[in-house]
C-alpha cells in the first residue's frame, strides 16, 4: 500500500533579531514604570484625601466645641450684663435721689438759720429794753418768739429726717456700686473670649479652604485662650 505523502515544508519566516528583543524589554520596561507611577500617584493621592478628611473632621470638632461655648458664653454674658445694669442703674437713682435731697436739706438748714437769726434778735432786743418773756408789754414778742422756736423744732425733724434718708441713700449706692464691680468685670472677659473665639472660627473657615494644618493649630490655640479668658470671666480667678 503506498505511504501518504508529506506536506510540503512551510517558508521561513523572518527570525527575531537581537534589535526586536530589546524593543520589546525596552517597552515592557516603560509600561512597568508607567503602571508602578500611577499606582504611585493612586496611592499619593489617597493619602492626600484621607489627610484633608481627617483635617476637616478635626476642623468640624473644633467648630462645633467653639460655637456651642460661644453660645453659653452669650447667655451668661447677658445676664451678668443686665444684673450690672440693674445695680448700675440703682446707683444712679440713688445717688439722684441723694443730690435732690442734700439740696432740700442745704435750703432748710439756709432756713433755719434765718430763724435763728431773727430770734436772736427778739432776744437781744427783749434784753436792751430789760423785759422778760413773760411781761405784758412784752406779749408781741414773745409770740414771736414762740413762733420762731416752733419753726426751728420744726426744721430741725424735717433736716434730721433728710439727713438720715441722705445717708441711706449713699450707703444704698455705695452697695450697688460694688455689686456692679463682679458682673461689669465678667462682662468685659467674656467679650474679649467671645472675640477670640470667633476669630478662630474664622481661621477654621480658613483651614478648610486652604488645607493649611498650621492653621488648624492656630485656631484651636486662639480658641482655647479665648475660653480660657471666658471662665476665668465666669469663675473670676484673677
Amino acid at each position: 500500500m503506498p505511504s501518504d505523502p508529506k506536506p510540503p515544508p512551510a517558508p521561513p519566516g523572518p527570525v527575531p533579531g537581537p534589535g526586536d528583543q530589546r524593543k520589546d524589554t525596552d517597552e515592557t520596561r516603560l509600561l512597568r514604570e508607567e503602571v508602578a507611577l500611577q499606582k504611585q500617584e493612586a496611592e499619593l493621592r489617597e493619602a492626600r484625601e484621607a489627610g484633608e478628611g481627617q483635617l476637616k473632621n478635626r476642623v468640624s470638632v473644633a467648630a462645633i466645641i467653639l460655637t456651642t461655648a460661644l453660645s453659653f458664653i452669650g447667655n451668661v454674658k447677658g445676664d451678668r450684663s443686665d444684673a450690672a445694669h440693674s445695680a448700675t442703674s440703682a446707683a444712679e437713682s440713688a445717688r439722684r435721689q441723694s443730690a435732690e435731697l442734700w439740696a432740700f436739706y442745704q435750703t432748710k438748714v439756709a432756713e433755719k438759720t434765718s430763724l435763728e437769726i431773727a430770734r436772736d434778735r427778739v432776744r437781744l432786743d427783749l434784753a436792751k429794753r430789760g423785759l422778760s418773756r413773760d411781761d405784758a408789754a412784752a406779749r408781741l414778742d414773745a409770740l414771736k418768739l414762740g413762733g420762731y422756736e416752733q419753726r426751728i423744732r420744726d426744721f430741725d425733724g424735717d433736716t434730721g429726717r433728710v439727713y438720715f434718708h441722705v445717708q441711706d441713700l449713699e450707703k444704698l449706692e455705695d452697695v450697688s456700686l460694688r455689686k456692679a464691680i463682679e458682673p461689669g468685670r465678667s462682662v468685659v472677659r467674656y467679650e474679649l473670649g467671645a472675640k477670640l473665639m470667633t476669630l478662630a472660627l474664622i481661621l477654621l473657615s480658613v483651614t478648610i479652604l486652604s488645607n493649611k494644618r498650621w492653621l488648624l493649630w492656630a485656631g484651636i490655640a486662639l480658641g482655647a485662650i479665648g475660653l480660657l479668658i471666658a471662665f476665668d470671666g465666669y469663675f473670676l480667678f484673677l
